[in-house]
């Protein structure tokens, strides 16, 4: 018996996947896919009462980051869009956001911001932030679990494909997706009130099927996140409000760091970048300066 599935967690040497007729299956993971990720499309067979999946199927996209030491780390594949969670406790990390957007723009797939336990009062300084991503095109929804008509909004642009919810430790995804998903009652616990950071609840990657429909992957919480390492001239096309300035440098490959007649920079002046968002490109393009 052989077909075809998709990983929905992975752990070790072993995977659950949901085949075709939505059935789950527990199955070993050969060694030379130990790449296997959640999302991911994969042929499998089954021998006697074991499954064994034989093999990954191309991949549209993949959400990489770098990891401890340099080295690559993917979380998800196959991914339509990219929750990125925030909340006032914690408080958001923007540069984290900045490089998450930039793995995003460039994977591709959409991105849609979430600012959850809108309950609790933003500072003047989030709101402004907030405001400025909205005005670069990205969706900001505001979302509580104390609110339930805070909701719906987000159910809705979960509909179709598949999502992933990434963020820091403790901005509340698993609550989240116990609120949209109202049997699963996912483990959560409260922040730690001493260190002001989230405690991991999710250990693994997770994929669920939504009831009003779409999928979405719960991610373990992160605390920084680092872009895979690309060519310096292609961190530019990870900032959107760049597009329009491109191509109008002196210099062809201008990094828009200390050359003369730049366009990127002569927009910052002039304000029409962000310093802020500036600031979180020049750290990509010169990590460490």
């Amino acid at each position: 018996m052989s077909g075809q599935g998709t990983v929905i967690k992975r752990f070790g040497s072993e995977a659950l996947f949901e085949d075709e007729s939505r059935q789950v299956h527990r199955a070993k993971v050969r060694r030379k896919l130990s790449h296997l990720v959640v999302g991911d499309r994969i042929s499998y067979q089954k021998s006697g009462d074991e499954f064994i999946i034989s093999a990954i199927q191309p991949r549209r996209n993949l959400l990489t980051r770098q990891y401890f030491r340099g080295k690559a780390r993917s979380i998800a594949a196959n991914i339509d869009q990219i929750l990125i969670i925030t909340a006032p406790l914690p408080r958001a990390d923007w540069t984290l956001v900045d490089n998450l957007l930039v793995t995003v723009r460039l994977m591709p797939a959409r991105a849609t911001l979430v600012r959850n336990k809108s309950d609790h009062p933003d500072t003047p300084e989030d709101i402004g932030i907030l405001r400025e991503y909205e005005a670069l095109g990205y969706p900001v929804i505001h979302t509580s679990a104390r609110q339930p008509d805070s909701l719906p909004p987000l159910a809705e642009r979960l509909k179709d494909g598949l999502s992933v919810m990434i963020g820091q430790s403790g901005v509340g995804k698993t609550t989240l997706a116990n609120q949209l998903i109202p049997d699963l009652d996912a483990p959560t616990r409260e922040i730690s009130e001493n260190a002001e950071l989230g405690q991991h609840t999710t250990s693994a990657a997770t994929l669920y099927t939504l009831p009003g429909g779409g999928r979405i992957i719960d991610s373990p919480g992160i605390r920084d996140f680092t872009p895979t390492p690309l060519e310096k001239q292609e961190y530019q096309h990870g900032f959107v409000e760049f597009d329009h300035w491109l191509g109008q440098c002196q210099f062809h490959n201008c990094l828009h760091r200390q050359e003369p007649g730049c366009a990127i920079k002569q927009a910052v002046e002039n304000g029409k970048i962000s310093q802020r968002r500036y600031q979180s490109y020049l750290a990509l393009v010169e990590p460490g300066d």
